[in-house]
């Protein structure tokens, strides 16, 4: 995502300052919104662009729109950047922003076409996945892998093989829980792929939120008709994750410490991808 930058016009001896910023928009509870980096891992910063309630309000925009316009500078008396005019929403004209059909309202399909994942030149294993168990848009998967069994290079090269083959789809990285060099890994193999993150040094509360960010996301780009792949690392960890920011219940499943409330959060993330 980029950074507003300064664009500076002379025309007849005066100067005139624009502000072009991009972002994807998070919708607060009090109606306003700000527009959040991809490279801060849509963690609230100082210098996230306010979305006013207007825009929001006039045309029903939700979390996860990517959004490209016009910015106001932050002053001393009115504070951080703000959003004067919408450009582009989703990478289109903004005023073509009519008709959106919600997620939850859109008929659903089998998998269908096929994701082919080999590539001239590539890695075997790619040959293997597309005999041994093809990959269709629409379809979800798992890799049930022990540690330190490669599970994180297949991943790197499903994510090239999409972008190679496939270049019409966004193919998103999600990394929950994750070491920083894992992180660094992935954003210098996968320079096609957004590369979403929440650190383990980073709070519990943080790695649900990037999570759920991510899918709102994916679904307003669906709305769109854009095709979009997520590729997780890792269901276990998210799953913790959500483990420990439940409280309550109390009530756990046999043989196992998770919460049934956190397992209910993982099936509805899981269906709805």
């Amino acid at each position: 995502m980029n950074t507003p930058e300064m664009e500076t016009n002379e025309q007849n001896g005066e100067q005139n300052e624009e502000m072009i910023g991009s972002g994807v928009l998070e919708v607060t509870e009090k109606g306003y919104g700000f527009l959040r980096q991809v490279k801060n891992g849509f963690r609230p910063t100082p210098g996230d662009t306010f979305v006013g309630k207007d825009f929001i309000r006039f045309r029903g925009f939700k979390t996860g729109l990517y959004i490209e316009g016009r910015i106001l500078p932050p002053t001393k008396k009115k504070g951080g950047p703000k959003l004067e005019e919408m450009i582009t929403i989703n990478g289109k004209p903004a005023e073509e922003y009519t008709d959106i059909i919600p997620f939850n309202e859109q008929t659903v399909v089998d998998p269908h076409p096929q994701l082919k994942l080999e590539t001239p030149g590539g890695p075997m294993e790619m040959r293997v996945l597309d005999l041994v168990c093809p990959v269709g848009k629409g379809q979800r998967g798992l890799i049930v892998a022990p540690p330190r069994s490669g599970k994180t290079i297949l991943l790197q090269q499903i994510a090239n093989s999409i972008a190679i083959n496939n270049p019409e789809c966004h193919v998103i990285i999600l990394l929950v829980d994750e070491r920083p060099e894992e992180v660094t890994d992935f954003r210098r193999k996968c320079l096609e792929a957004e590369v979403v993150a929440s650190n383990n040094d980073q709070e519990v509360s943080n790695h649900t939120r990037v999570t759920e960010f991510t899918l709102e996301r994916a679904k307003r780009m669906a709305e769109f008709n854009q095709d979009v792949v997520i590729l997780l690392d890792s269901l276990t960890r998210l799953g913790r994750a959500y483990n420990r920011s439940v409280t309550g219940s109390g009530r756990t499943l046999c043989l196992s410490s998770y919460n049934i409330i956190s397992l209910q959060y993982l099936q509805h993330l899981y269906f709805i991808c």
